[in-house]
This record gives structure tokens, C-alpha cells and sequence, in this order.
């Protein structure tokens, strides 16, 4: 099942934000995420950049390009300072305007 489903254009790079501080241990914190993507096409999203915030709750990303028409699956696969192991999946309508 997935998390959300967004929508954007392929020409906008747009920034998300996904908070596990529900999720997370009492003073565990996030330390590594992993994106795949699917399908791969000609132009597939890419997932180009991602941060953890001070906090260590909150894993901040961003997403650009896409083919329009082509909705893609983004796993996030996300490790924490207690040594857990998390996996999401993100859905994102590509369509012009």
C-alpha cells in the first residue's frame, strides 16, 4: 500500500517532506535513506537530492523530470540510529498542464 500519491509536471522539481518523529524510538533518529524508482523510461523521476532534518524525524527530498502520463513508484528505504529498517512506497502522477 502506498503512503501518498502526489502529482507534478515533468519541468517541476518539487520538494517533499515524509516525518517518522510517530514512528520512531524515544531519542532515535534517522541515519540513511535509499529511493528506487519505477518504471525506468526515457525520462524517468529522479529523486536528486535528500536531507534529514536537525530534529532527525523528518526526511526531506526532492523529485524532478518524469514522462508525462507515467505514474512512478518510489521506494524509500529508510535505516535509524537504533539499528531499524523502515520501507514506504510513494506514488507520482507525471501530467502535463
Amino acid at each position: 500500500m502506498s503512503l501518498a500519491k502526489f502529482f507534478k509536471t515533468p519541468a517541476e522539481r518539487k520538494r517533499y517532506m515524509l516525518d517518522y518523529s510517530d514512528w520512531l524510538d524515544t531519542s532515535e533518529t534517522l541515519s540513511t535513506a535509499t529511493f528506487t524508482v519505477t518504471p525506468t523510461d526515457a525520462t524517468p523521476i529522479a529523486v536528486d537530492a535528500y536531507s534529514i532534518s536537525a530534529s532527525g524525524t523528518e526526511l526531506v527530498f526532492f523529485v524532478n523530470y518524469g514522462t508525462d502520463t507515467v505514474t512512478y513508484t518510489v521506494d524509500v528505504r529508510i535505516t535509524t540510529s537504533g539499528g531499524q529498517t523502515k520501507e514506504d512506497q510513494i506514488l507520482f502522477a507525471v501530467r502535463e498542464l
